[in-house]
C-alpha cells in the first residue's frame, strides 16, 4: 500500500484532503476531538520520502485549503451581509485569505519532507516542532489569525487541557501532533522505537489525568457575584429616539437586582454587572443621557458595572470629532467612572481595512464613520476595593500573549465582552468561546464572557463552563466567580515553548541544508 502512495500523486492528493476534512471534524460544529489523536496520519504518509520539495508543499498547501475553507466558511456570509460586497467579491476576498493561510500548512509538510529523505523516523519525530512553529508564525505574522489553533479540540478534556498553564495552547497542539507522528511511523515503518515511544506518551498522559487535579468548585463558597446581561441587539435594530429608550428600559430592568438594589447579597465581596460589546449607537462619552443613565444603574445596583461603548479620539482636520475607538468603561458603585480600555487588536475587514492600496474596494463591516483607531496600552481595572479586572474586547480573545499580559500586569479575574451577532447561527460562536475558555485555563483566571446575542458564559480558571445563557435570547445570567492573584508559568514566561520549537525548528532545517549541500559538493 504505501509503496504505492510513494509513487503515485493522487494517492497522495486524496491522503492530503482527507487530513483536512478530518481536521474541520475536530471544531465546533462537529467537534470529534478524539480525531486530534489520528487526523495527521494520512497527510505525514502522503509526504513521507517526498522527493519534491513543491509536491510537498502543495500536498500541505491543498490539506490547509481544505481545512480553512470548512471551518472559516461563515466569513463569506460576513463579508456579504455586513460588508457591503456581493458574492463574487466575498468569495474572492475569501479565496485569497485561504489562500494566503493554507500556505502555513505548506510550510508544515515542506519542512518534514525534506527531513524525510535523508532521516524519516527523524522527521516525523521533529514534526510537532515544525508544527507549533507555523502555528506560531500564523498567531504573530500580518495582522495574526491563530483561529482553530490544533489545541483548541482539547478544551473540554479538562485534565489535559492544564498543561497550557505551561505552554500556552502550543503545548497541546504539539502533544496532539507528537501522537500523530508515532502513529504515521508505526504504519510506514512498522516501527517498535515509535510504538514504545506512543505508549509512553499514553502513559504519561494518563498519568497528568490522575495526578493533575481540577478541583470541583462550589459557587456558595465563591465571594464575588455577577449578573450579565445578554442584549441580543440585533444588527438591523431600529434606533429611533422612542426604539432606543424602549431597548434601554429592558435593559435597565435586566440590569438592576429588584431585590438587591440597598446592598450586595450577604457573603458577597463585590459584585459586577456586564453589558456586552454590541452594535449599538451608544457614546457614554458623548452622550450626557446615556451617560446619567448607566451612572444610574451603578448606583441604584451599588455594584461595578462594565460596559462596551463607542470613543472618539484624537481629533484632526480629516476628522473633526475624532477617530472611532472600541471601548470599555468600569464605573463604581457610586457611579464615578474607574478605567477605560481601548481594544488594541483590531478585527481586519470588520473595524478598518488592512493594506488599503490592495483592498480598496473593501467597506467596513462596522457602522462607524472611518476606520477605527487601535487603542494604545493594555489597561487593567482597579476597582476601589483593590480587586483588578482584566477586559479585553471579542477577536482579542484569540490572541494568547495578549491576554496573558492583563494577568501579569495584575488582573484577577478576566471580563470578555464580546459581539457575535456577525456569525449568525454558524460554527464561529462556538470556535470563538472554545478559544476564550483557553485564555482562562493558560492564565488559571476565571473568565466572565457576556456576549450580545450568545456565548455568554461564567468559565472556571480551569477552562470548565459553569453557567451559561442560551443563544438569541434577550436575558441575564447570575453567577458567582473568585479573584485568583498567582500567576502561572504560561502568564510569567509567555511563549517559550513556542520560541523552543521555533528554534529546534531553524536549526533542524539549517542542518539538513548542510548535508544537502555537503552531499553535492562531494
Amino acid at each position: 500500500m504505501f509503496s504505492r502512495i510513494q509513487y503515485h500523486f493522487k494517492y497522495r492528493l486524496g491522503l492530503a484532503v482527507v487530513s483536512g476534512a478530518l481536521h474541520i471534524a475536530l471544531f465546533p460544529k462537529f467537534a470529534y476531538a478524539w480525531l486530534a489523536w489520528c487526523f495527521l496520519v494520512p497527510l505525514l504518509i502522503a509526504i513521507g520520502q517526498e522527493r519534491s520539495s513543491l509536491r510537498a508543499f502543495g500536498l500541505g498547501w491543498i490539506s490547509g485549503a481544505v481545512f480553512f475553507t470548512g471551518s472559516c466558511y461563515w466569513i463569506i456570509a460576513v463579508l456579504k451581509n455586513y460588508g457591503d460586497l456581493g458574492w463574487l467579491a466575498s468569495g474572492l476576498i475569501f479565496f485569497l485569505l485561504v489562500t494566503y493561510l493554507a500556505c502555513f500548512y505548506g510550510v508544515f509538510t515542506l519542512l518534514v519532507a525534506r527531513l524525510s529523505a535523508p532521516w524519516p523516523t527523524l522527521s516525523l519525530y521533529l514534526a510537532p516542532f515544525f508544527w507549533v512553529l507555523v502555528e506560531f508564525a500564523r498567531t504573530h505574522l500580518l495582522t495574526g489569525f491563530p483561529w482553530c489553533l490544533l489545541g483548541y479540540s482539547l478544551v473540554n478534556h479538562l485534565h489535559l487541557v492544564q498543561i497550557a498553564s505551561l505552554t500556552g495552547v502550543y503545548g497541546l497542539s504539539f502533544l496532539l501532533v507528537l501522537v500523530n507522528a508515532f502513529l504515521a511511523d508505526i504504519l510506514i515503518s512498522h516501527s517498535r522505537k515509535s510504538a514504545l515511544f506512543l505508549a509512553g506518551t499514553l502513559l504519561g498522559m494518563g498519568g497528568i489525568s490522575v495526578l493533575w487535579k481540577v478541583p470541583e468548585i462550589h459557587s456558595g463558597n465563591l465571594k464575588n457575584r455577577v449578573r450579565m446581561v445578554q442584549t441580543n441587539i440585533g444588527l438591523d435594530q431600529d434606533w429611533s429616539k422612542e426604539s432606543r429608550q424602549h431597548l434601554l428600559n429592558e435593559l435597565f430592568q435586566l440590569s438592576i437586582p429588584d431585590s438587591e438594589k440597598e446592598k450586595p447579597a450577604e457573603g458577597t465581596s463585590f459584585s459586577l454587572i456586564l453589558w456586552p460589546e454590541t452594535p449599538t449607537p451608544f457614546y457614554f462619552n458623548h452622550d450626557q443621557d446615556f451617560r446619567d443613565q448607566l451612572q444610574g444603574i451603578a448606583r441604584k445596583a451599588n455594584a461595578y458595572f462594565l460596559f462596551g461603548f463607542v470613543d472618539f479620539q484624537d481629533s484632526s482636520p480629516a476628522h473633526p470629532d475624532g477617530m472611532p475607538v472600541n471601548s470599555v468603561g468600569v464605573l463604581s458603585p457610586s457611579g464615578d467612572k474607574i478605567s477605560q480600555y481601548d481594544k488594541v487588536h483590531l478585527v481586519p475587514f470588520g473595524e478598518y481595512i488592512p493594506y488599503p492600496e490592495i483592498f480598496f474596494f473593501v467597506n467596513k463591516i462596522s457602522t462607524e464613520a472611518g476606520n477605527f483607531r487601535p487603542g494604545r496600552e493594555i489597561v487593567v481595572s482597579r476597582l476601589e476595593n483593590g480587586h483588578e479586572l482584566g477586559t479585553f474586547i471579542c477577536y482579542e480573545a484569540i490572541f494568547p500573549d495578549l491576554i496573558r499580559q492583563f494577568a501579569r500586569l495584575g488582573a484577577e479575574v478576566f471580563v470578555n465582552v464580546t459581539n457575535d451577532a456577525w456569525f449568525g447561527d454558524s460554527a464561529a460562536p462556538f470556535q470563538h468561546f472554545n478559544m476564550a475558555r483557553m485564555r482562562a485555563v493558560e492564565n488559571r483566571r476565571y473568565l466572565l464572557r457576556v456576549a450580545n446575542d450568545g456565548i455568554s458564559a461564567i468559565v472556571s480558571p480551569y477552562g470548565e463552563v459553569q453557567v451559561t445563557a442560551k443563544r438569541f435570547e434577550r436575558t441575564m445570567i447570575e453567577g458567582r466567580f473568585d479573584t485568583e492573584a498567582d500567576q502561572t508559568f504560561y502568564t510569567k514566561f509567555g511563549d517559550l515553548f513556542a520560541w523552543m520549537c521555533l528554534v529546534i525548528s531553524v536549526w533542524s532545517w539549517v542542518v539538513v541544508e548542510m548535508v544537502r549541500w555537503k552531499k553535492r559538493q562531494g
